[in-house]
């Protein structure tokens, strides 16, 4: 399910992130959305204010720290693939091949995300305990005038223009290395955007 030699474009600035193209072929991308749950089924995440990380989107959270949560008995047996494989020695290797971050002894979190009009994730570095993040775009076809791109930043600032810019969708996704340097934000989803931005999310987190 999961093309490990798929081509990668790695980057060392402003921190160690790569941008890998069709780990997930388009046909099982295709299964992967029909699998998915109703948006009702999903859970609203909102964080307003002045804190370090504002957020709007909803969420299924499928595998907690390595166990399955009861999100994985509403979505199909193509994504109870995919989290096996994603929770596999060969894709922790990958993991280390492609951003040379070692995450063999780490706790996975995995979850599907959805972003529709207005949502979006302010400039943020991540918690210290999480050593890498996957993000894994579902969508075929996805312009950049309809808003969502990944962002690559510098600092929190988000009147500075970002670093780099991925479109969340045809087959991209996103890897990157959690460091103290890694600013990294979600822009905000246009309101005319013709479908939901779709997103499964691993978190590799140090063991407690």
């Amino acid at each position: 399910m999961l093309d490990l030699n798929a081509p990668v474009e790695r980057h060392d600035e402003p921190y160690r992130w790569a941008v890998v193209h069709s780990v997930i072929a388009e046909p099982t991308t295709r299964v992967l959305r029909d699998e998915m749950p109703a948006p009702g089924d999903l859970h609203p995440a909102e964080r307003t204010g002045d804190g370090d990380k504002t957020y709007r989107m909803a969420v299924l959270p499928l595998i907690h720290r390595g166990a399955h949560e009861p999100g994985m008995a509403k979505v199909g047996g193509t994504w109870h693939e995919l989290v096996a494989h994603l929770q596999s020695d060969a894709y922790r290797a990958w993991v280390q091949r492609t951003i040379g971050i070692d995450v063999t002894d780490t706790s996975m979190d995995i979850g599907l995300f959805v972003f529709q009009g207005g949502d979006r994730i302010s400039a943020h570095t991540d918690k210290a305990g999480k050593r890498a993040t996957h993000v894994i775009y579902l969508n075929d076809d996805w312009a950049g005038e309809h808003g969502g791109q990944f962002e690559v930043r510098t600092g929190p600032d988000l009147s500075v223009s970002p670093y780099a810019t991925v479109v969340p969708g045809g087959g991209r996704s996103v890897l990157f290395a959690r460091s103290e340097r890694s600013w990294h934000a979600v822009a905000p989803v246009a309101a005319h955007a013709p479908q939901f931005r779709l997103t499964c999310q691993v978190e590799m987190w140090n063991r407690d």
